[in-house]
């Protein structure tokens, strides 16, 4: 803690002597106004799917430094965490995949309305945010592939105003060590606006919750950076940049607790950029943009039998995205859209042997149109279609000793449509039905190949995996209240399976790939946010308490062959329900206090402890748990525009041993210390 100290001390003479020109706010944009739905800013109350939005001053709260802890706090969703920087996130019992470009997802998370070109969302730091908005249900009609369950799009900050200086210094428990700085305004009569974040963290190794024993090879290093840049040259026309930068090295990998590995490590890289132009004239809205990933992971194990063992997978992913939107009389109003996206994968081993997926490529062409009508003053209509044309092709990939490199293509239609009723001024109801789809891949699809241990042939008469949702609900806003509840039901259909038995040239050892049945998924979800406040004097006490639920209905799996394999009619990795609950406390705007609780409700999970064991690859039962945690801040000094805050957050309050990967326990309690300044 004396780092603490020393610029405790170092910011407090900053702050006395050099008066700054702004405090830098953590305010974000209206909670009304999201544009990931439909591509433009559209009021939430007006769209009729379910959109939750985390704003900047709820990221802040959280003290959450990637998108994986943030959403454990925030969203009611099943996590797929394990230590080492690695999660995939669910949403309505779909979920991303945590390797390469997250084609094999069904959750899609997007940066800016970009592909983040990874389901990993622990890759992801959250310094140069301004919001997170996820919406829930099928999504394929405005972006295409993988987006079953949901869309995550991560909004960069965009900085005007004031130059704006934030330095933050933290320090705690496990070796936490992390520093901060963020610098964001504008200039030229805000014509030029800018933010830049970096950072840099530090974690050694932590100890399980409940008084357990030390996790050996959880320690990682990170460091991130982001800048944002927009020129708006007259009113209506802006040009924007974005640029990103994650690196992470020697992170543990440790392995489940009953078969630890105690030097396993992990390096990641990653870069995004993107650029774009969004214009109008009169009545008429455009958008130009494009955007290019390249992300890698390496997998080490330098203590293996036969010499130091390695496996790396690079990916590029880049495309662009258009959209213009008019009055179109009668129909109300068009977005109509033209996409294009490439993703290039690479994986090899060291070794020389096969590495987990073969070298593909992917394009994918496609054109969308979206219509909203106003049909009266108190009711609006929308219906959608998508329309994508794929071309993918398995690559020469070192390693494999019997490869077939060929190209299929296929195309696929999606179309969404919905109502909102405001049946009076603070109250609407919603009905959603639309569809979804996952692609085959290009092993899945068109793959011929024979590793060390299998022999997989792709099958080109595959369809895409599909899913069709309806939903219904209402929204809320009276007095101090916003609330809201959802009824949701999806049909998933063409599952990809493999381990069917095919035949090559007479050899019938090979497997392939078929469609099968896949599940019936349904739940409630709902929400309950209030703000209260109240003045003695010149004092004020605010507090906002704020509820968001999931309780699944169904989670039935359909296909009889699925069901054998797991001895169980319920779908794995899927909870009974999900709540997270937070309690702000705010006096005087100078003392805050935050209290946060999790719930994640019983599940089935595949048992891969002991091979030897008859439930061995089946589902078993994996109880619930609830996780508490706490922050609270001081505002020590504060003259003019510059303020000093010292802050104090406890992780895992309870000290509670879980995990949301059976087997990978997350840290025991942690406290953090922290000092920001604001100049």
């Amino acid at each position: 803690m004396r780092r603490i100290c020393f610029w405790f001390l170092a910011f407090f003479l900053l702050g006395v002597r050099f008066p700054a020109t702004v405090l830098a706010q953590g305010g974000t944009e209206t909670h009304e106004v999201v544009v990931t739905a439909t591509r433009v800013p559209e009021a939430v109350r007006g769209l009729p799917v379910t959109v939750q939005v985390i704003t900047r001053e709820e990221i802040e709260k959280s003290g959450a430094t990637n998108l994986s802890e943030l959403l454990a706090q925030k969203h009611t969703g099943h996590l797929h965490t394990y230590p080492g920087l690695l999660s995939s996130v669910g949403i309505r019992g779909f979920r991303t995949d945590t390797h390469g470009t997250n084609i094999k997802g069904r959750v899609l998370i997007l940066i800016d309305g970009h592909r983040a070109g990874t389901g990993n969302i622990a890759a992801i730091p959250l310094e140069n945010v301004e919001r997170i908005e996820i919406v829930k249900g099928p999504g394929s009609v405005v972006y295409g592939s993988a987006a079953m369950g949901g869309i995550i799009n991560i909004i960069t900050r965009k900085g005007q105003g004031k130059i704006k200086p934030v330095l933050s210094l933290e320090d705690g428990d496990y070796g936490h060590e992390k520093e901060s700085f963020l610098l964001s305004g504008g200039f030229l009569k805000n014509k030029v606006g800018f933010s830049l974040a970096v950072r840099r963290l530090r974690h050694t190794d932590y100890d399980i919750g409940d008084e357990g024993d030390h996790y050996q090879n959880t320690a990682y290093h990170d460091e991130a950076s982001s800048l944002s840049f927009t020129y708006t040259p007259v009113k209506g026309h802006q040009l924007s940049l974005v640029w990103q930068y994650f690196r992470a090295w020697d992170v543990g990998s440790p392995g489940p607790t009953w078969a630890p590995d105690p030097d396993d490590y992990k390096d990641m890289l990653r870069r995004y950029v993107s650029v774009g132009y969004d214009g109008g004239y009169r009545t008429l809205k455009w958008h130009l943009s494009y955007y290019y990933v390249w992300h890698r992971d390496q997998w080490n194990d330098p203590q293996r039998a036969w010499g130091y063992y390695s496996t790396t997978t690079e990916t590029q992913t880049q495309g662009g995205r258009s959209s213009l939107t008019f009055p179109a009389g009668l129909l109300g109003t068009l977005v109509l859209g033209v996409d294009y996206d490439r993703i290039d994968l690479d994986s090899y081993k060291d070794t020389g042997t096969a590495p987990w997926n073969p070298n593909a490529r992917y394009e994918n062409y496609a054109f969308f149109v979206e219509e909203r009508k106003d049909l009266a003053d108190n009711l609006i209509f929308r219906f959608g279609m998508r329309y994508d044309y794929f071309e993918e092709k398995i690559l020469p990939t070192r390693g494999y000793t019997s490869l077939i490199s060929k190209e299929e293509n296929f195309d696929h239609l999606s179309w969404r449509g919905g109502v909102t009723y405001f049946v009076t001024d603070w109250l609407s109801l919603r009905a959603a039905l639309g569809t979804a789809f996952r692609i085959p891949t290009a092993d899945e699809f068109s793959g011929r190949y024979e590793g060390a241990w299998n022999k997989i042939l792709g099958n080109p008469d595959l369809d895409p995996e599909k899913s069709t949702t309806w939903e219904i609900g209402l929204d809320g806003e009276w007095k101090n209240l916003d609330f809201g509840i959802s009824y949701f039901y999806t049909n998933y259909d063409d599952r990809i399976a493999e381990g069917f038995p095919a035949c090559v040239d007479g050899d019938c050892s090979w497997t392939t790939f078929k469609n099968v049945d896949g599940a019936k998924i349904a739940g409630l979800e709902g929400y309950l946010r209030a703000e209260y406040s109240w003045h003695l004097a010149d004092q004020e006490l605010r507090l906002t308490p704020r509820v968001n639920f999931t309780f699944y209905t169904k989670r039935k799996i359909e296909d009889e062959r699925w069901e054998e394999e797991l001895g169980s009619a319920t779908l794995p990795y899927v909870s009974s329900a999900h709540i997270t609950a937070d309690l702000g406390i705010e006096w005087n705007r100078r003392l805050k206090l935050n209290l946060n609780a999790f719930y994640v409700g019983s599940q089935k999970v595949q048992d891969w402890k002991d091979w030897t064991s008859p439930t061995y690859g089946k589902n078993i039962h994996k109880g619930g748990f609830t996780v508490f945690s706490a922050s609270a801040s001081a505002l020590l000094l504060s003259r003019g525009d510059s303020q000093l805050e010292l802050y104090l957050r406890a992780e895992n309050l309870g000290d509670k041993h879980y995990a949301f990967v059976r087997g990978y326990p997350m840290p025991g309690r942690q406290i953090i210390l922290g000092i920001k300044g604001r100049f």
